[in-house]
This record gives C-alpha cells, sequence and structure tokens, in this order.
C-alpha cells in the first residue's frame, strides 16, 4: 500500500475531529436555571408529625416543615427559598420549631424571603421572622404579637343539668384548668408568669430576627394588635410590598439568578385536598399544607359552609388535644 493511501485517510480524519471540537461550544448542553425552592404554611400552625398521604394532607405541622426544610438545607441545587404564609398561627412551641428550623436554613448564607397573604398574625409572624426580607399585600393582616392560654368552665352547665364531677390528684396543681371549677388567684398568677415568660420569648425571637425591631421599639408593637400590610412597613414588621411573584423575584436577585430560574414547590398535596377543592369545601389553590388549611381559617368563615364544624374541632384550643396549651 503507497505512502498517500495511507496518509490521505488519516488527514481526512483529523479534519473531521478538528471539525466537530469546533463545534462543541455551540453545541453544549446549556446551563439549567437555578432553583428557588417554595415552601407553603397555610391554615393553623401545629406540633407533631404531618399525617400526609397520597390521599390526604393534614396541614401545617412542625415536624413536617422540619424535615422538608432539613431536605432543602441538604440540597445544594436550591440556591434561595421563598416561604408562603397564610396562617393566623397555633402551637407557640410549633412555631419555635419552625423558626428555629429557617434559621438553620439562613445559617447556609442562602436568601430566605416570605410572602404574606391574606393573613401572617401571631405564630404565623413568629415562623416568618428570621426572613431576610418579608413582603406582604397591603390587606395583609400580620403582626399579633402575642400569648393566649384559654381555659372552658362548664361549673355552671353541669349544675343546670345535675352533673357532678369527681376528681382524684396527687399533686397541687394537677387539675389546673378543669373545667369543672374557677381558676384560682395562685393558679392564675402562676399561669400569668409562665405565659409573660413565653411573651418575652416572641418578643427576642423578633428582635434577633428583625434588624428593624429593637428592644426600645418592641413593647410598643407587641400588644397583641394586628397590622395591615402598609402599617406593618412603617413599623418595621415588613419590609416590602407585593405578593408571591416579587418574593420569588428578589429571591432569584439575591441569589444572582437574575430572570433565569426555575420554582421548586417542596412539601406534597393529597388528592382529598383536590377533591375538597373542586368540591368547594376550600378555597383557592395553597399546596404544601394542603387545601384544607383554608377551611381552617377563621378570616373566611363567611365563605366557607364547612367552617363552623371545623373551627369547633380543630380551631377552639379546648378541643384540640395535643395542640391544645400555650398558643400563639
Amino acid at each position: 500500500m503507497s505512502r498517500k493511501a495511507i496518509f490521505l485517510p488519516l488527514v481526512v480524519t483529523l479534519i473531521f475531529i478538528a471539525m466537530v471540537l469546533a463545534l462543541v461550544p455551540s453545541c453544549a448542553v446549556p446551563t439549567l436555571p437555578g432553583r428557588i425552592a417554595l415552601l407553603r404554611i397555610d391554615g393553623i400552625i401545629m406540633s407533631g408529625a404531618s399525617g400526609d398521604s397520597m390521599f390526604f394532607s393534614a396541614g401545617t405541622t412542625s415536624d413536617h416543615i422540619m424535615e422538608v426544610v432539613n431536605q432543602a438545607i441538604d440540597d445544594p441545587g436550591i440556591e434561595a427559598m421563598v416561604v408562603r404564609i397564610n396562617s393566623p398561627g397555633g402551637s407557640a412551641a410549633a412555631s419555635q420549631e419552625i423558626y428555629d428550623a429557617f434559621m438553620r436554613f439562613k445559617e447556609t448564607d442562602r436568601p430566605l424571603i416570605v410572602s404574606m397573604a391574606d393573613v401572617a398574625a401571631s405564630g404565623g409572624y413568629y415562623v416568618a421572622a428570621p426572613a431576610d426580607e418579608i413582603f406582604a399585600n397591603p390587606a395583609t393582616l400580620t403582626g399579633s404579637i402575642g400569648v393566649i392560654m384559654q381555659f372552658m368552665n362548664y361549673e355552671g352547665l353541669y349544675e343546670m343539668i345535675g352533673l357532678t364531677d369527681e376528681t382524684i390528684s396527687a399533686g397541687e396543681f394537677k387539675d389546673i384548668g378543669s373545667p369543672t371549677r374557677p381558676v384560682t388567684e395562685e393558679e392564675r398568677e402562676m399561669l400569668q408568669g409562665m405565659i409573660d415568660q413565653v411573651h418575652d420569648q416572641f418578643k427576642d425571637a423578633i428582635i434577633e430576627g428583625r434588624d428593624a425591631i429593637t428592644e426600645e421599639n418592641i413593647e410598643d408593637i407587641a400588644t397583641g394588635m394586628i397590622f395591615n400590610g402598609e402599617e406593618a412597613i412603617d413599623l418595621g414588621l415588613v419590609d416590602r410590598l407585593g405578593g408571591l411573584q416579587d418574593a420569588l423575584d428578589r429571591a432569584a436577585e439575591k441569589a444572582g439568578l437574575g430572570e433565569n430560574y426555575t420554582v421548586d414547590e417542596l412539601g406534597k398535596v393529597g388528592l382529598f385536598d383536590q377533591l375538597l377543592e373542586d368540591m368547594g369545601a376550600v378555597q383557592a389553590p395553597t399546596g404544601v399544607a394542603g387545601e384544607l388549611g383554608n377551611a381552617l381559617n377563621p378570616l373566611t368563615a363567611g365563605q366557607n359552609p364547612f367552617y363552623r364544624m371545623w373551627s369547633m374541632i380543630l380551631l377552639d384550643p379546648r378541643f384540640a388535644g395535643d395542640n391544645a396549651g400555650i398558643q400563639f
């Protein structure tokens, strides 16, 4: 075989390889857009594990939110998080656990932005406090920085229908809050001291999470009063007026993503929630905590025919079982 017969195919091959290499940059896989995690907190904030299943989501429980936030912390592809809050509060302890989870996310140096919907009050504001920035709509209700514990006294009713209560206990205060007798002055003083201490914890958490709130001005706003979005900005409780899209865009900006980002909604929604929505038992779509959350919202009582049933069973802390106790 001649040298020409060998050399020509080799030259052709080298030219082909050179052409392929020249085309590689223009054919390279484009860079994937950055991911922003979207986490929804809807309805009453409760302690304990989530009862979510493929058919039904139980609502906003601290264990479920902490699990989702921990997953976001461990996911390097998530470059920011937006928390959409539509909650009037709930369990004080559960709110504190969710607050701590958001503080851990902030330690990763990724932006944490909160978007407030109809209401983000009491515990709903508590869990928002760690955010780098808080967005609210002008008509959003927020604030309600206070603590409450309630007991019901059935003593008069028992006398009317002829029922008596026999309680056997060991320990002077074991039956504190009994519905069959009034709270004593000593018990009231003890409980008031406990509530005041938790109120101080609430104020300290806001001071820690919000640069605009200090020890000097916290007392003026931590009275249990509610504020609309515009008032909340003037008080330093909220940073900007805007909706969910504004919060997402701001998170992308702070993460350096520009307009090139995708939204990854964390958590899951059961099929039963979708059925309830289609039946009109719940309000507009909400997401991770389930559409039933709106059915539990006292602010939608006039719109929701299921409100009275749900509020009697789940909203009133005296009927809340494991969720009874100190409430934000």
